[in-house]
């Protein structure tokens, strides 16, 4: 299953996300301004069921459901702390929706220096509709999602240390997000909750990149007006495994 913030987008047929993105270092300085960056990327998901390949409605290319493109401007100060600024379209290539533009602000601070192995990583993220809605509402909405992602090391020091993090986060309707042309805006979307492993492919030699296998397991609990558009589940769980690659 896909889900978008917590609203479902495919539950049918294979579903593969392929991503990229370049990061560009504008600054860097060991000052309480640490660092600037500029970072363009796409983001897409093909799918095989009905709104993908299996679709009787979308056009060419049919399994391509979704490409977003996106750009941000980000600042860490004091080493840890991260802000930045994102615009992202949402773009189907098969027609399946209109394209959605917003406007993001993202947060995160690096706490580990506080809380050692037990640091928390939170994240902050406000995205503000501009044009179009992701919930095709009568209005655009804003929402917020709220997380945190502790983690740990298992076999540090072998040649493939596994990586384990165990997300949990929150997404909350600031005005008319989650409102689905109810007239009722449900602030609460969706909590998630799972376990993420990632182990480094250390066989690839070095010139290549850095290469890992991920894999993760979700479970999605949903608001009463998000239940109602993912067929009245209220309770989901997804699983996913990927590959990556890093310069």
């Amino acid at each position: 299953r896909y889900y978008f913030r917590g609203i479902l987008q495919e539950e049918h047929g294979w579903i593969l996300q392929p991503y990229g993105d370049v990061t560009f270092k504008l600054y860097e300085s060991k000052g309480p301004l640490s660092a600037v960056s500029f970072t363009v990327g796409t983001w897409n998901s093909f799918h095989g069921g009905s709104t993908g390949a299996d679709g009787t409605t979308t056009v060419d290319p049919k399994a391509w459901y979704e490409a977003d493109l996106f750009t941000s401007l980000s600042t860490t100060l004091f080493e840890d702390f991260t802000a930045a600024v994102i615009y992202t379209a949402y773009m189907s290539p098969n027609d399946s929706f209109n394209t959605i533009q917003e406007v993001a602000l993202s947060l995160s601070y690096n706490d580990a220096k506080w809380l050692g192995a037990f640091a928390l990583n939170p994240t902050v993220l406000m995205a503000f509709e501009v044009k179009n809605q992701a919930d095709n509402g009568a209005r655009k909405g804003g929402v917020i999602q709220i997380g945190v992602a502790p983690g740990l090391t298992l076999f540090k020091e072998t040649s493939y240390p596994v990586a384990l993090s165990f997300p949990v986060g929150v997404s909350l309707s600031l005005y008319d997000y989650y409102e689905f042309n109810t007239g009722n805006n449900n602030t609460f979307g969706a909590f998630t909750a799972g376990l993420k492993v990632s182990l480094p492919l250390k066989f690839i030699p070095p010139s290549f990149g850095n290469w890992q296998v991920r894999a993760s397991a979700l479970y999605y609990h949903f608001g009463q007006n998000t239940a109602a558009v993912n067929n009245g589940n209220h309770n989901s769980a997804v699983g996913l495994i990927g590959l990556s690659m890093s310069y």
